[in-house]
């Protein structure tokens, strides 16, 4: 075993009794300590979210936290996208055993779907509100804006706008922007189309 492993492993054995008092469990993770809180977290809170800071930014919700032996809290707040092309997948609480363990939340490769591809996306919460880009000027004559858009893969990423060839078959047609429908308690993504 390696010294930080021990390390771990005595903290851990080390905090057995003042954990049974406070009401969780700790366990042994790959990834660390593992906390195992007896009480379920209360609902979550409806958070007003601020306008964004400016492209190339998510927003993270707000989230309870398990602090000095009582459910705390956490306000959601806006961060830049570790990477273009990856999304974030909010973290959570699980039940686990006789109780519950918050599993961080992280960001995941996963490419949006080629421009055009028609896939019935849902998401069970609500998208971001939209980013104003700037829109560089035109590569040629024959060049339309596609604005960005919020694309759901288990969270919320930015897909950059782009300019794309007109499509010379349609003439006179005009482009309507892909955009989020509520569906029920869903919303849906409709791509966006020559009309």
């Amino acid at each position: 075993m390696k010294l930080a492993n021990i390390s771990l492993l005595a903290l851990a054995l080390s905090a057995l009794p003042l954990a049974s008092i406070a009401g969780v469990e700790i366990g042994i993770n790959i990834g660390g300590p593992e906390v195992v809180v007896r009480s379920q977290p209360p609902p979550e809170r409806v958070e007003v979210v601020p306008m964004s800071p400016g492209p190339g930014f998510i927003w993270i919700r707000g989230h309870w936290s398990w602090r000095h032996e009582r459910w705390e809290w956490i306000n959601g707040h806006w961060d830049r996208v570790a990477t273009p092309g990856y999304s974030w997948v909010p973290g959570q609480w699980v039940v686990r055993g006789n109780g519950w363990v918050w599993v961080e939340g992280h960001y995941v490769s996963a490419p949006p779907p080629p421009p055009g591809q028609q896939v019935e996306v849902i998401a069970q919460e609500a998208p971001p509100p939209v980013i104003t880009e700037v829109v560089p000027v035109a590569p040629g004559p024959d060049y339309f804006w596609i604005g960005g858009h919020w694309h759901w893969s288990g969270g919320w990423v930015w897909v950059r706008g782009h300019y794309d060839r007109h499509p010379h078959f349609h003439p006179g047609a005009a482009w309507e922007q892909g955009h989020w429908d509520r569906r029920g308690n869903a919303w849906v993504w409709r791509e966006g189309h020559w009309r």
